[in-house]
């Protein structure tokens, strides 16, 4: 029983210290989104096209598709934010100085 008592003491004592002395280091999001391409019938020039329906449709839908994946990409980069400054506050705590 005070072989158990002396590894709880132990356990109590060191787990905690063992927690807080490694800081993570958060890593980047992996990349950015790609604008969609305009498609070959637009003629950006003119302002006018020759595209049929659907290749509008699928240039719009793609548009969309994009806005969606900027808008997880800067939250992405919001959190990458927030991560390094708990890795910085981290680091400087685990300091002895």
């Amino acid at each position: 029983m005070m072989n158990f008592m002396k590894w709880l003491y132990i356990l109590f004592f060191l787990i905690p210290s063992l927690s807080f002395s490694f800081c993570y280091e958060p890593s980047p999001p992996w990349s950015k989104p790609s604008k969609p391409s305009v498609p070959w019938c637009v003629n950006e020039w003119n302002n006018t096209h020759t595209c049929s329906d659907w290749e509008i449709e699928s240039y719009y839908s793609d548009i969309r598709n994009y806005n969606y994946e900027i808008e997880s990409y800067i939250n992405d980069l919001q959190n990458y934010l927030y991560d390094a400054e708990d890795y910085v506050r981290c680091e400087i705590n685990s300091l002895d100085y």
